[in-house]
């Protein structure tokens, strides 16, 4: 399924139709550098996960991380889990999400307060992914920090995913930080993608905030 995943990195290089009007995009050719995974690790350690085989902790051993407090980062996560996995699955996207806080405008659905905004993008051709604009505040620290812990912690920690994408790279003006995870569960294939998009010189997008877009698929696998 490598060839699905890399498929959907790609379409990330793009950008969407909400933000193409604050920061027009270029494709994205290949990885950049592995870049350092701003992840708490069990038990308070300062050790974060960065490959593959460290994201399976025994369950026997691990604690469970804390949930998420950064308020566009726990409407991400809800929106994942209640609108785009139902969604993907063959559920109804309009339903559902008006029914989670959604407003349509034109033909995506938009979620506005204080901090950040999210757009869920009308599917068109691709009823297997579900595209998610974010704007959100500046981290010091990394971009989308409080975002990428909290994707991570449901990939890995919540449900055993494996990190499988984890780079910084800039093309034509626009720098590109991509963390992504993936899940096979015959016959299907999960994927999660989430990208921020700075300028070359790593500087946010907006004056006071920074873009990012999140893509979950659901492939059937072949064979």
């Amino acid at each position: 399924m490598r060839l699905a995943l890399v498929s959907l990195i790609a379409a990330t290089g793009f950008a969407s139709t909400a933000l193409a009007q604050l920061d027009p995009m270029q494709p994205q050719t290949s990885p950049g550098q592995p870049m350092p995974m701003p992840m708490p690790a069990p038990n308070n350690s300062s050790a974060a996960p960065a490959t593959p085989s460290d994201s399976a902790p025994s369950a026997a051993t691990a604690t469970p991380p804390a949930p998420p407090t950064d308020p566009a980062a726990i409407a991400l996560v809800s929106t994942l889990d209640n609108v785009c996995i139902p969604a993907v699955a063959g559920g109804d996207l309009a339903k559902l999400a008006k029914a989670n806080g959604f407003k349509a405008s034109g033909d995506n659905f938009v979620e506005k307060r204080q901090g950040y905004q999210l757009t869920i993008l009308a599917p068109g051709s691709n009823p297997t992914q579900c595209h998610v604009d974010v704007v959100h505040p500046i981290d010091p620290e990394a971009p989308a920090k409080p975002i990428v812990v909290a994707l991570h912690n449901w990939a890995v920690d919540g449900r055993g995913w494996s990190l499988y994408r984890n780079d910084k790279s800039v093309t034509g003006a626009q720098e590109l930080t991509t963390r992504s995870w993936e899940h096979d569960s015959p016959p299907n294939h999960e994927a999660l993608v989430i990208t921020t998009y700075r300028k070359a010189d790593g500087t946010p997008s907006q004056h006071s905030a920074d873009t990012s877009t999140m893509i979950y698929s659901l492939t059937k696998m072949a064979g």
